[in-house]
């Protein structure tokens, strides 16, 4: 197997590889989402009162898609010198994996829509837009899991690039699509449902056919391993709750939201979607400190990973100053572009003046929480998430209630994203701890990777 050796060279150079083509690949992702905003936005205040009602609903797909690609990430990354043989057994066994989740919780969610429906009190001439497009996007996200999960085994492969130019191509694809079937066609939001099929699927065919051209993968005899689960055990398992949790939080977030009235929740569900998009540059870094990480376990290497965590948070705070800046300066002429609905349109700018700014705290928070992920603390950052999310919820509720006011709630989310910041130093503490200080590392084994290797799963495939 070829690909980036991470464990010489320059770190803050390895990062910027890895995670520039990834970055690239989120930016578009989000060019994306605005351009389904803005065409949202410019057809009727129903369709976008549909399309923030679903954001909930959303997380649970991406509950899937995360956890898979991650866990692929993580163990492709471990197993990597196994070569082509090990590579092809583990893939099988994560795409047969990843169809069954995403078949099963799509079922799923589609039977507990008419629950959903009653719940946030949905009228009734919406009610079926509202179910049909759910019942579409869960159609949709098999192919979305599948491609994700192909995407993260070439980037576990050391293949960043491929991935991240497939992720470009497929991104312009959709943004066409969604022009064609939405502007032109005049499907609204089954237009965004096609568009989505299409693109994901061309989108797993070119990251099959990159395997297959770089030999990656190998046509032979399947043979179930047990061992091939244990990544999904340790990354997947943690990553997919916490996902779920911002499903359950965004569930009671729009709660919350809904009792101000249907342009509240339309104008708000465009504000967190923009904040939605904006964690994704957070999260791809984190990623990349993973892959970092994940490459430099033997003992000779173990300090670039303490390393790369540091270089790469001074790297999502040095983003995320601008980032932040940006989107408060203009959230006007942003809302104002997305949006055509005047109450809409000033709800999300309102939203966006209380949050914006604290967003520097939110992405390097964000990067973290991925970093924890992948290095086999999953399962603290699920509790940071649950505490996270969980006062938001409580203290949101409980000032809307209070003082009848919604931007009360706006501004828990900002305090909660600023306070996300303290858990920083600990973390670098810890890191430095198992990765640097001379007792952690001698035996050349930590406390996670004796968890996988006695589950079967060695880090030295």
């Amino acid at each position: 197997m070829q690909g980036i050796n991470y464990t010489v060279g320059s770190i803050q150079r390895l990062l910027l590889r890895t995670a520039v083509p990834m970055l690239l690949a989120s930016l578009v992702n989000v060019i994306t989402q605005l351009a389904n905003v803005f065409f949202m936005g410019h057809t009727s205040q129903s369709v976008l009162y549909v399309l923030s009602l679903y954001i909930p609903v959303s997380f649970v797909m991406i509950a899937i898609i995360e956890a898979m690609q991650l866990s692929v990430q993580v163990a492709v990354a471990r197993s990597r010198a196994g070569g082509s043989r090990v590579f092809t057994q583990l893939f099988v066994h994560m795409m047969g994996s990843a169809a069954l989740l995403a078949i099963l919780t799509g079922g799923i969610v589609m039977l507990l829509t008419p629950a959903l429906t009653w719940f946030y009190a949905v009228p009734a001439d919406i009610a079926p837009m509202f179910t049909l497009y759910v019942g579409g996007m869960m159609i949709a996200g098999v192919p979305a899991v599948l491609a994700a999960v192909s995407g993260a085994a070439l980037r576990g492969l050391g293949r960043a690039q491929a991935a991240s130019w497939n992720s470009v191509g497929m991104a312009v694809l959709n943004i066409s699509l969604v022009y064609v079937f939405v502007s032109m066609f005049g499907l609204d939001l089954k237009g965004i449902v096609y568009a989505n099929m299409i693109s994901s699927t061309l989108s797993l065919l070119i990251s099959l056919i990159i395997l297959f051209v770089r030999k990656e993968f190998l046509m032979e005899h399947f043979a179930f391993a047990k061992k091939h689960f244990v990544a999904l055990r340790h990354v997947g398992i943690p990553v997919f709750i916490s996902y779920c949790m911002i499903f359950l939080s965004t569930f009671f977030f729009n709660k919350i939201v809904s009792h101000f009235g249907e342009g509240t929740v339309a104008g708000f569900g465009v504000g967190y979607r923009i904040q939605t998009m904006a964690i994704l540059p957070g999260i791809v870094i984190g990623s990349a400190i993973g892959i970092m990480i994940n490459h430099n376990l033997q003992s000779p290497h173990r300090p670039r990973a303490y390393a790369s965590y540091r270089q790469g948070l001074l790297q999502s705070f040095a983003l995320y100053a601008i980032i932040a800046i940006v989107i408060w300066v203009w959230r006007e002429p942003l809302t104002a572009f997305l949006i055509e609905d005047a109450a809409s349109r000033a709800e999300a700018a309102r939203y966006l003046s209380v949050v914006a700014l604290s967003y520097i705290g939110m992405g390097p928070m964000m990067t973290t929480l991925l970093t924890m992920e992948q290095s086999g603390r999953g399962y603290q950052a699920l509790f940071l998430n649950a505490v996270y999310f969980l006062l938001i919820i409580l203290l949101g509720w409980g000032m809307t209630r209070l003082f009848n006011q919604v931007i009360y709630f706006y501004g828990v989310i900002a305090g909660m994203n600023v306070i996300g910041i303290s858990f920083f130093l600990p973390f670098m503490r810890r890191l430095r701890r198992d990765y640097v200080e001379p007792s952690a590392y001698e035996s050349g084994i930590t406390e996670e990777e004796s968890t996988l290797t006695n589950q079967g799963y060695s880090t030295q495939i």
